[in-house]
């Protein structure tokens, strides 16, 4: 996963910023995928939490069925994970590495789905692709390799590759690393104690402090750096034949411009995954127009792309046809407050939603009463002939 590459190196070893600002590691790698990893679990945290809507179409009236399916997408697609975690699993990997696979396997009762951990593919295009030497892992590293040969039947594959954004975003590591690494030498050179010690012509002779023997240049150097690079509390002692100067005391840098090369590829990042910024940042209003944005221009293509795989393989051409399919329900995406939006729902009711309509739309559980389920029009509307609307 994408979170392995952020803190761990090549050994495994989990590291830190710090270890790459000041060590040899791969700044411009590390800051991108994390902001990367952010956009990615923005938008599968997105989706993951909404429900998944099956519908059936009967006697040309399609209605919502929660069944056997609605059950196993929302609520336990297998036995290792819940609905909303393998939706998680899914979006990330199919965001992380481009490619996911679902595997449908059947049972007496239900189908249950796993997405792949890893898997083989051939490289056929009009036959349909077939997957082999698949592997299935669980959280605490438990894993299995399956045996059996899945295809298009008992899977659904997704694909998304845009070879022409990895290249851009390649480059674009490259160049702020050349930037990074500028700055990088800079805060540690002007952060590095530079001191100067003046003594007179002539070659006095040094005595140890403690010892009281005569000591070289070099060996009295040396102690007084030791004194003035320590951690701890230290004397540094000086003859008074001697100064002692810092070089670097009006040139010392803050990570200021660290943090603005940190903001520039986080806004860049934010724009290759078409986030805004204040969704990015998580600094958005009550009068901003990011949430709406987000989902637009981020998140809708991903919907898109799940509900084709999903109506393709589990509900099948025949069945989809006469009308039954599934949904991803995007309306409960935003917080909705009930009170705050009250006078907004009065006008939905006024205007043909009913009672219970509005309890599926807020989250609510609906009621079964014969009133709850009625229409009503209060607006005084004309019709398409011209006339007034019945209030009736």
């Amino acid at each position: 996963m994408i979170l392995d590459k952020i803190f761990k190196n090549s050994n495994g070893e989990y590291i830190s910023v710090f270890d790459i600002i000041f060590g040899n590691g791969n700044l411009e790698n590390y800051i991108h995928t994390l902001a990367e990893a952010h956009a990615i679990d923005l938008i599968a945290r997105t989706i993951a939490k909404c429900e998944i809507q099956t519908f059936e179409g009967e006697k040309g009236k399609i209605q919502e069925n929660r069944g056997d399916l609605y059950w196993t997408l929302n609520i336990q697609p297998n036995y290792i994970e819940t609905g909303t975690k393998f939706i998680y699993k899914l979006v990330t990997k199919l965001l992380t590495e481009k490619t996911a696979l679902i595997l449908i396997n059947k049972t007496p009762k239900t189908n249950l789905l796993y997405v792949a951990d890893s898997y083989n593919t051939n490289n056929k295009i009009f036959t349909g692709k077939t997957f082999s030497n698949i592997t299935i892992e669980d959280d605490e590293g438990n894993s299995i390799n399956i045996n059996k040969t899945y295809n298009s039947e008992n899977t659904i594959y997704y694909s998304l590759k845009n070879t022409k954004l990895k290249v851009a975003s390649e480059n674009f590591k490259k160049n702020i690393g050349k930037l990074l690494k500028t700055t990088q030498k800079e805060f540690i050179r002007a952060n590095t104690p530079k001191w100067r010690l003046k003594f007179p012509g002539q070659q006095p002779t040094i005595l140890d402090a403690t010892t009281k023997k005569p000591i070289s240049y070099e060996e009295y150097k040396q102690k007084i750096t030791e004194g003035l690079t320590s951690e701890e509390e230290a004397i540094v002692l000086l003859s008074e034949l001697f100064d002692l100067e810092n070089l670097n005391k009006d040139n010392t840098k803050s990570l200021s411009d660290f943090e603005s090369i940190f903001k520039k590829i986080g806004d860049t990042v934010a724009q290759e995954w078409n986030i805004p910024l204040d969704i990015f940042y998580v600094s958005s209003t009550e009068k901003s127009n990011g949430t709406n944005d987000f989902i637009t221009m981020a998140v809708d293509l991903y919907f898109e792309l799940l509900e084709d795989g999903f109506n393709t393989t589990l509900v099948g051409k025949e069945d989809f046809l006469k009308g039954e399919y599934i949904k991803f329900n995007r309306l409960n995406i935003n917080h909705k407050d009930l009170i705050d939006k009250a006078s907004g729902w009065d006008k939905l009711i006024s205007n043909g939603f009913s009672f219970n309509q509005l309890c599926k739309f807020l989250g609510l559980p609906t009621i079964n009463e014969k009133w709850a389920d009625e229409h009503y029009i209060t607006k005084n509307y004309a019709n398409v002939k011209g006339g007034a609307g019945d209030e009736e």
